[in-house]
């Protein structure tokens, strides 16, 4: 009866020290994650010529996502393309409009209501 206990103790006992041992989360990895968006935001403000990001404070001049046609979201981020603001129907859009603006310009009418590309 006595093995049993210390068995069963010993047994509770490692099984403590294993859930207390798990890796934590280091502070770092985390500002690695925040400096990898800074220097992407960086690196995009960089080789951006005439796109640019910018704060969802303006209007999106589009009703229409130019990269899949969708309806602007308002939450959605926002670029600035050779002097207009283009809006976006989600997050994701932006950064692919940024690589070929004038691909996804042929996608909009004139007036940026309709999606005509395919």
């Amino acid at each position: 009866m006595f093995k049993q206990l210390v068995f069963i103790i010993t047994l509770i006992g490692v099984l403590g020290a294993f859930t207390f041992a798990q890796e934590q989360p280091e502070t770092s990895k985390t500002d690695k994650k925040e400096c990898s968006k800074e220097s992407s935001c960086c690196s995009m403000e960089k080789k951006q010529t005439s796109t640019e990001a910018i704060e969802n404070t303006e209007t999106a001049w589009n009703k229409v996502c130019p990269v899949k046609g969708g309806e602007v979201d308002n939450d959605a981020p926002i670029f600035k393309y050779d002097g207009k603001v283009y809006g976006f129907c989600c997050p994701g859009c932006e950064s692919k409009f940024e690589k070929n603006p004038e691909k996804y310009l042929n996608n909009l009418n004139e007036d940026g209501s309709e999606f005509i590309g395919s």
